[in-house]
């Protein structure tokens, strides 16, 4: 296969095949080989599922589909006129016809596309969320005496997330108890933006912050392992209620209680569940302080809540995968059935 692969590589470059030609047959030529019975994709890049569709047409090979992430509804999406977005609602129609099934990482995502495309049958759609894999979290030995509180948040702080809210929530909760500024850390385990690094100054809570940086995923797993408290937020923007975060599922498997400063939507819907959570909005910096103070009383006391395993446990990656694999098996067995 290298060699062939070589060889094509080869002409293409010196104009003797067509670049696509060859790409048609050296995908042909793998799944001959390889008994490729499946094509399975996932989006963003929308991209993917645009060369998927292309593929599953060509070669008769039934394909399904994965959104990470809405398409049309996504609010990180860039439209510059509406007919660009247009533009963009015919491919999805075209990528939702061709797919044989449909995956979704949850409710909401798989809702709106039956609103904005009533041709798309219940079963074909499958909500399989994002997950962690325990391996992460089983390998680190739990530090269990911590002689501060140390609360975490994991991932960067980029376009509209922002940590103020929370630096104003602790310096409230700082002001109200006095003894919480030496017994607390908040530790930032990502890129953090200098302009924070000053604001952290400017409220006198250096002794309070840790800024741990952008370190290796094994290395923030072990970290959020050691914490005591885990702090999330997800700010309000349009179409906040879409987002389902992957740092979520990482905190579900570290099993630690969460402070969680998210709106209304898929993502509190399932910190509801999990049993060892304060729910706040993003902004408000009163109740972000309180549940500071809380979390705080219960570390003293040795009584922080511990959350419902059973849910967490659903969030298992090893679990998902066989949920997909199920997937993969019906559709195979239907494509079988019809040949």
């Amino acid at each position: 296969m290298s060699n062939l692969y070589d060889e094509y590589l080869l002409g293409i470059l010196n104009g003797e095949y067509d670049l696509q030609e060859a790409r048609d047959d050296l995908f042909s030529l793998y799944a001959r080989e390889n008994n490729i019975d499946l094509i399975y994709a996932t989006a963003p890049p929308y991209t993917d599922f645009l060369i998927a569709c292309e593929l599953k047409e060509k070669f008769n090979i039934p394909l399904v589909i994965d959104y990470r992430d809405s398409w049309i509804d996504c609010p990180n999406n860039f439209y510059p006129t509406p007919l660009h977005k247009s533009k963009h609602k015919k491919m999805e129609t075209a990528v939702l016809e061709c797919a044989d099934k449909v995956v979704t990482i949850n409710d909401r995502i798989k809702e709106l596309i039956h609103l904005r495309y009533p041709f798309v049958k219940d079963e074909k759609i499958t909500v399989i969320p994002q997950g962690f894999d325990p391996e992460d979290f089983e390998k680190h030995i739990l530090n269990e005496n911590n002689k501060k509180m140390r609360i975490s948040y994991s991932g960067s702080f980029l376009n509209y997330y922002t940590p103020k809210h929370f630096i104003d929530g602790l310096k409230l909760a700082v002001e109200k108890l006095p003894e919480l500024k030496s017994n607390i850390e908040a530790c930032f385990i990502g890129t953090f933006p200098e302009q924070y690094r000053e604001y952290i100054k400017q409220q006198g809570l250096e002794e309070a912050v840790n800024i741990v940086g952008y370190v290796e995923h094994s290395v923030c797993t072990k970290l959020l392992a050691e914490s005591d408290v885990l702090w999330m937020m997800i700010n309000k923007s349009e179409r906040s209620d879409l987002h389902s975060t992957g740092k979520l599922y990482e905190y579900f498997g570290a099993n630690k209680p969460i402070l969680a400063c998210v709106p209304e939507g898929v993502a509190r819907r399932s910190l509801d569940m999990h049993g060892a959570v304060i729910l706040t909005e993003p902004d408000d910096t009163q109740a972000i302080a309180n549940a500071i103070m809380n979390y705080y009383e219960k570390f003293k006391a040795g009584n922080l809540p511990v959350p419902n395993e059973q849910v967490t446990g659903m969030y298992d990656r090893r679990r998902l995968a066989g949920k997909l694999a199920n997937e993969f098996s019906v559709l195979s067995k239907m494509e079988e059935v019809k040949a």
